[in-house]
């Protein structure tokens, strides 16, 4: 009588194949046929598709120095052209204007600014109070008033 298999028994003579009574030579082609034959994984499973390039080109190796060079005269780097270093300083020139133009620009800001702080400052003392209505006191306190002062004296 055969003994019952068991459940894990079953599920591994269903999933993986068993070479009994073969050469181990057959036995080794086999395995070698098997493991080659593996299928991909479904595309929607993947992250990436396989049909685009991702990895940027291998560079390739450069020449060593050690071998015979070949008979390739070297090439002196030439003087920059007249006209190459023209265009340079034209761009230096350019780049310094706006530079100015940013500078008299940020001046102008600060100046208007100040304006607005000392505009400000004036039209504290003259600036009507909150009304009162029917004996209800001011909500703010006279040293915080103090304090408002204080920092539009830091914002200068």
């Amino acid at each position: 009588m055969t003994q019952p298999e068991s459940p894990a028994q079953a599920q591994i003579e269903q999933l993986f194949t068993v070479f009994d009574g073969s050469s181990p030579a057959d036995v080794s082609h086999a395995r070698r046929l098997w493991s080659s034959l593996s299928l991909l994984p479904p595309q929607e499973s993947r992250l990436v598709s396989a049909d685009l390039r991702q990895r940027l080109p291998v560079s390739r190796p450069q020449p060593s120095s050690t071998g015979p060079k070949p008979s390739v005269p070297l090439l002196l780097p030439q003087p920059p052209s007249i006209a190459s270093v023209r265009q340079r300083e034209e761009e230096r020139q350019r780049y310094r204007s706006m530079a100015d133009q940013r500078r008299e620009i940020l001046a102008l800001l600060r100046r208007q600014r100040e304006q607005r702080i000392h505009k400000e400052m004036l039209s504290v003392a003259v600036k009507p109070k909150g009304k009162m209505s029917r004996g209800v006191k001011p909500t703010k306190a006279p040293e915080s008033n103090e304090m408002d002062k204080e920092l539009v004296r830091q914002l200068h």
